[in-house]
């Protein structure tokens, strides 16, 4: 959960380090500049609050705000500027597109696409009751490593839901095989390729796809993150925390991520009978 600082005196030291880290009794200096009320003890309390809530960190006499929080107050900034988009016909929203419609979002980094797709999924999982199986694809499943909490949220919701969660990722490196344990094999399943997929398309390695109904869902990575994400996958064959944190930092930077929403009927059905053919599911008796 992304803390926000209290109104008075936590808001307004925010404020001040907008343009930079302030020594402690510079930042206090300054604020009685800018007339802010509060006593030196005040300021100090205030500080103490905000470095448990992780808004800023203090070293060497230094105040400074977290990046780390910085970051999820863009992710936060930039969910909320699409979720708070009205499904009205004029709109935009995805929700009111007609056959052949497609919306194009750019995104800054890997973490705010996934936030945003995320939100896309739930929307359109409570709007299409009927849809019963969501099929995935990329070259890897770097979601369930590198934003593992909301990844499997995101599956256990499914299932709860009556949904079949299915990924097929292009690769079968060990680390694409580690994640395997996370499916199942019956609500939720994943199937390993021998090679990726669509190589005739610019940067096919960067590409990630969900069919949702007649919704086909794509994001295309940039080369340079596509490129690092790959060389994790080659050079790692366990995960562990330090690992997590690396993968992390890789999808964190900054780059520039196209991401699609199309509803096409005749193309989503062609791309779920080619992903179809990846699992066994039972027939149905009649």
């Amino acid at each position: 959960m992304i803390s926000f600082p209290t109104q008075g005196l936590g808001e307004k030291i925010v404020d001040a380090l907008r343009t930079g880290p302030f020594k402690t009794g510079d930042l206090i200096q300054y604020l009685r500049e800018k007339k802010v009320k509060g006593t030196i003890q005040g300021i100090y309390k205030s500080l103490r609050v905000l470095r448990k809530q992780h808004i800023v960190l203090m070293q060497k006499k230094e105040v400074v705000l977290n990046q780390s929080w910085l970051r999820q107050m863009g992710d936060f900034a930039a969910l909320a500027e699409h979720a708070y988009r009205h499904p009205a016909s004029d709109s935009g929203h995805f929700l009111q597109m007609q056959d052949g419609d497609r919306i194009t979002y750019e995104f800054k980094d890997p973490i705010q696409v996934d936030i945003f797709w995320n939100h896309v999924l739930y929307v359109l999982f409570d709007a299409l009751p009927k849809v019963d199986r969501w099929y995935a694809y990329a070259s890897h499943c770097w979601f369930l490593l590198g934003r593992r909490k909301d990844e499997l949220a995101l599956r256990d919701y499914m299932v709860n839901k009556g949904i079949c969660y299915l990924f097929t990722v292009g690769n079968k490196t060990p680390l694409d095989r580690l994640v395997a344990k996370d499916f199942d094999r019956v609500n939720s399943k994943y199937h390993m390729l021998e090679k990726p997929l669509f190589p005739k398309r610019k940067n096919s390695l960067g590409l990630v796809l969900n069919i949702v109904g007649d919704y086909v869902i794509e994001a295309q990575y940039d080369k340079h993150i596509t490129d690092r994400i790959e060389q994790f996958y080659k050079t790692n064959t366990i995960i562990n925390p330090e690992k997590t944190s690396e993968l992390q930092a890789i999808v964190s930077l900054p780059s520039r991520i196209k991401f699609t929403i199309t509803k096409d009927a005749e193309k989503a059905a062609k791309l779920s009978r080619m992903f179809e053919k990846n699992f066994y599911f039972k027939k149905q008796k009649l």
